[in-house]
């Protein structure tokens, strides 16, 4: 997938908009947060589009917050929406830690091991 510098600029300001979304949940600040969660979202929207992973990145974490404010079917709704988007390419959630494998070492003798 190409991405233009304007589009580029656009995710790094959502994926800002995101983890200061996320620490207001985590400290119970939902409308501070929901401020944040929707001005990502609009931002996606208007420059990556409605059916991009950033946007189903951005509709997974607004639908946590729905659900933790007592919202379920706005909630429910939301995560529906990221999981049909999420299908389109591939099950690879962001938040998902990768696993790293480790690094082979070959030939790393140290001084003195004879």
């Amino acid at each position: 997938m190409v991405i233009r510098a304007a589009e580029e600029t656009a995710a790094v300001t959502a994926r800002s908009f995101l983890i200061w979304a996320e620490k207001n949940r985590k400290k119970g600040r939902y409308e501070a947060a929901e401020r944040l969660y929707q001005r990502a979202r609009d931002l996606v929207e208007k420059t990556l589009g409605q059916q991009h992973p950033m946007m189903a990145e951005v509709l997974e974490c607004y639908s946590e917050l729905l659900a933790s404010a007592n919202r379920p079917g706005e909630a429910l709704a939301m995560r529906k929406r990221s999981k049909t988007i999420w299908k389109t390419y591939g099950a690879r959630f962001c938040r998902t830690p990768i696993q790293a494998q480790p690094v082979p070492r070959y030939g790393t003798e140290r001084e003195g091991s004879d």
